[in-house]
């Protein structure tokens, strides 16, 4: 079994022999993961208008930086405001080489936003607030958000066969629930999801999400409307019994150890032990589990407080208890 094979058995509970690898940084994974282009920042601003401040290097704090000021300040102007064009060839003009370079290790490109776009562009507070005093204006802007991806799986579609998963990213929890209800995640985003899933599996492509925060509820949601691989960082703050009892064998789960509690504090052993406890709980016999690391860089660990050697204990760990041979 190469990787590629094993990933999609894994995601797919077909029986791979070990557990996947997803570990960058290090130089160990069976997937191959890539992006589409964007337009640089340009003293800060986005291609979409929005602007961002990364803190200053005397403090030592490494991290992607937070948003300082929003495009649509006003939810009237949803209509009119200048998107990127999804379209531009530059976006596309790495893929080819891409897809070679990933040989037989599984080909995963990214990355996309949906509700974190949202309130990217008009700020989390209006955006909060509109679910309620501007619901038509919000559902405009959902729209044309769900219009640029659609037309970037479009323009992708050429390369059905060749890519095996797309990935997206939206944090849909705090530390103690979803940032919003279930009822509001139905209206406004849901049948948005399940369009933009559908798409990616007509072109042949799992569809992966990473999310931060409790979302223990919206799990259910996305298992719903297709959504194959859940990417979870911090299974405390879940629950590792109760997003065992509820889920597993259901979704697959692309997984570290806890990065708030036990990758950068827990002893070896504990590590390991977490681990384990992962692949047995979260993981099935018949696959649904990848064990991963947080990123693909040293600046991406040092924003953790992460030393190479604890995530080198965490990828021996999944080594050792992800075989099923």
């Amino acid at each position: 079994m190469n990787s590629r094979e094993i990933v999609k058995r894994a995601i797919k509970f077909n029986r791979p022999e070990r557990v996947p690898l997803f570990f960058p940084w290090l130089g160990v994974s069976d997937i191959h993961y890539f992006k589409l282009k964007n337009r640089p920042k340009i003293e800060g601003k986005d291609q979409w208008g929005t602007v961002w401040r990364k803190p200053d290097s005397k403090t030592g704090i490494v991290n992607m930086g937070y948003v300082i000021d929003v495009p649509i300040k006003n939810l009237n102007e949803v209509e009119t405001h200048k998107f990127p064009n999804p379209s531009e060839p530059f976006r596309y003009e790495d893929l080819e080489k891409e897809i070679e370079r990933a040989g037989e290790k599984y080909r995963l490109l990214g990355w996309l936003n949906f509700f974190e776009k949202a309130w990217e562009l008009c700020g989390i507070e209006n955006l909060f607030i509109a679910f309620y005093e501007k619901p038509e204006q919000i559902h405009k802007l959902l729209e044309r958000i769900s219009d640029y991806i659609m037309e970037i799986l479009q323009n992708i579609q050429k390369y059905k066969g060749k890519i095996d998963g797309f990935y997206f990213g939206d944090d849909w929890g705090t530390e103690n629930s979803l940032w919003v209800s279930i009822k509001t995640f139905r209206e406004f985003f849901k049948p948005r999801y399940k369009e933009i899933i559908s798409k990616v599996h007509s072109l042949g492509m799992d569809v992966w999400l990473h999310s931060d925060g409790r979302i223990n509820e919206v799990i259910e949601e996305f298992i719903a409307i297709g959504l194959d691989v859940v990417n979870i960082q911090s299974p405390h703050v879940l629950g590792i019994e109760e997003i065992s009892r509820r889920y597993s064998g259901r979704i697959a789960f692309n997984c570290t150890v806890d990065l708030q509690k036990t990758l950068p504090f827990a002893s070896k052993r504990e590590i390991e032990n977490e681990a384990k406890m992962l692949i047995e709980k979260w993981g099935t016999p018949e696959g649904g589990f990848i064990g991963t690391d947080y990123g693909a860089t040293q600046e991406d660990h040092i924003a953790i407080g992460v030393s190479k050697e604890r995530v080198c204990w965490m990828l021996e760990a999944f080594r050792r208890y992800g075989n099923y041979k």
